[in-house]
């Protein structure tokens, strides 16, 4: 009697224990749906998860390729250091005026020309300077100095229509603001280091960064 009711626990237990793992594999098998391979694109049965590939191959495959996007980003940045090494003070500043152009473009999008007026849309505008930058270069990078201009009429055909720009900057910023400009343009001269043009480089590829999301988020 003893021994039949001990064969019963160990069935019992048996089939519990049976019951138990039967349903994590079901589990297990709802949870983890079918994926497709990374490399090849067939479908597949994963057996954890995070798996990626269907198979040894693919999985080789696609680790050659990890290796092969590592080294290509690698020779990326060493080339950018590479022909960073290779500018000049004179490439800094043209990096720095682009940069500064832009910001100057962004700041000034819901403005109208500062010369003429003209709020066209279906015109380009550029970052004009009221003391141009061959004649005035300590006032390259003055933001008082450079505002949104119509670029075909204005800072193009008309060489930046300075008998217009220069009232309507003064009716802007007011004439004693205008008179400080005028004074920073005409004395000094702009000495920027390379680590200088550098930094200012950061600033406003930062602020046009800032305009850009407010952009989007309004």
């Amino acid at each position: 009697m003893l021994v039949k009711t001990k064969k019963k626990v160990r069935w019992l237990l048996f089939l519990k224990n049976y019951h138990r793992n039967f349903t994590l594999k079901m589990l297990i098998m709802k949870v983890v749906k079918p994926k497709k391979c990374a490399v090849c694109g067939n479908e597949f049965a994963p057996f954890r998860s995070t798996q990626k590939v269907c198979g040894t191959t693919c999985a080789i495959s696609l680790g050659q390729s990890n290796i092969q996007k590592q080294n290509a980003k690698a020779w990326s940045k060493e080339k950018k250091i590479r022909k960073e090494k290779l500018k000049s003070h004179k490439d800094w500043l043209q990096d720095l005026q682009k940069d500064f152009n832009t910001f100057i473009r962004l700041r000034d999008k819901d403005q109208p020309c500062i010369s003429c007026g003209t709020t066209r849309k279906d015109i380009k505008y550029d970052a004009g300077h009221m003391f141009s930058v061959g004649a005035y270069p300590n006032v390259r990078f003055d933001e008082e100095n450079v505002w949104k201009q119509c670029s075909n009429n204005c800072n193009m055909h008309l060489s930046g229509n300075i008998n217009e720009y220069r009232p309507r900057l003064i009716e802007k910023i007011g004439i004693e603001r205008f008179e400080a400009l005028e004074f920073r343009a005409r004395n000094g001269v702009l000495k920027l280091s390379i680590p200088e043009i550098k930094e200012n480089i950061e600033y406003y590829r930062g602020k046009i960064r800032e305009m850009k999301k407010k952009a989007v988020v309004n």
